[in-house]
């Protein structure tokens, strides 16, 4: 992104770096779009706000899956790190939506599962491992901004030394193990745990309810004839504000979410 108070020294500056992509051969390319003035930037982060839910309206029984969301590694390792991220998704031969903050080398990374099918409902497990080696390998983390509860697992191994730590403070203010129990850290302090890099008393990532095991109960024919509903991702969207975005009227007219697209759509799952 460029900016100046010069419009002739701006150009040339922009310029500069389009002669540059243009010529250096040393990276793959497809391609890039030059974005000028306010209008034109934000269509560009617009569309950055949109790709949960571009991504969540591909077609077919496969959809991107938010499990290994959100990794964050130091920038001037994430190209190395993306090559190897990529990797392993391609060797099980999975389409994903890859974008991110380059800047701060955070990842938004969801392959495409189905998830009625118990033999990809695994890969859950094996891709999870495999990313949070990946992203300890480059000295990141597996939670850059959400997603920790349900992947605690994986805690004791990132925090180390630190863990037992996370433990006094959880037992502080949480004893009984009450509040979110299982996620991020448990009560008892052990230090044990340092040594074999995991906590029993944490979710891990393939021991909660998934929603493709409540899927498989549905009928296939009720499946098909109430596919717009049993697609939604869940992603909110639709609880949206905006007085001149087309949606959602009911929501913006109730306020009450059972009367948004993801609200009628829960309901209509839980009927099925």
């Amino acid at each position: 992104e460029f900016n100046d108070d010069d419009p002739e020294r701006l150009a040339e500056r922009v310029q500069a770096f389009t002669d540059h992509l243009s010529q250096d051969a040393t990276v793959e390319r497809l391609g890039y779009t030059l974005a000028e003035g306010r209008p034109q930037i934000q269509k560009v982060y617009a569309m950055r706000k949109r790709s949960v839910g571009l991504l969540g309206n591909v077609q077919g029984e496969k959809r991107p899956i938010a499990f290994v969301e959100d990794t964050a590694v130091p920038p001037e390792h994430l190209a190395d790190f993306i090559t190897e991220f990529r990797a392993a998704l391609d060797a099980r031969k999975l389409s994903y939506g890859m974008f991110g903050h380059v800047d701060a080398g955070v990842l938004h990374v969801r392959p495409a599962l189905d998830m009625k099918d118990p033999q990809q409902e695994k890969l859950i497990r094996e891709i999870s491992d495999e990313v949070a080696t990946l992203t300890q390998k480059y000295g990141g983390l597996l939670w850059g901004e959400h997603g920790k509860g349900v992947r605690s697992e994986y805690g004791p191994k990132f925090f180390g030394e630190l863990y037992p730590s996370l433990q006094r403070v959880k037992a502080a203010f949480d004893p009984h193990n009450q509040l979110n129990p299982g996620k991020i850290a448990s009560p008892a302090e052990n230090h044990d745990l340092i040594a074999k890099d995991s906590d029993p008393e944490l979710l891990t990532v393939d021991g909660v309810a998934m929603r493709g095991q409540l899927d498989r109960t549905i009928d296939e024919r009720a499946w098909q004839a109430y596919d717009a509903a049993v697609y939604c991702n869940g992603n909110g969207a639709c609880y949206n504000y905006d007085v001149d975005d087309p949606m959602c009227p009911s929501w913006k007219a109730t306020r009450d979410r059972v009367h948004s697209p993801k609200g009628r759509a829960s309901l209509i799952r839980e009927w099925l």
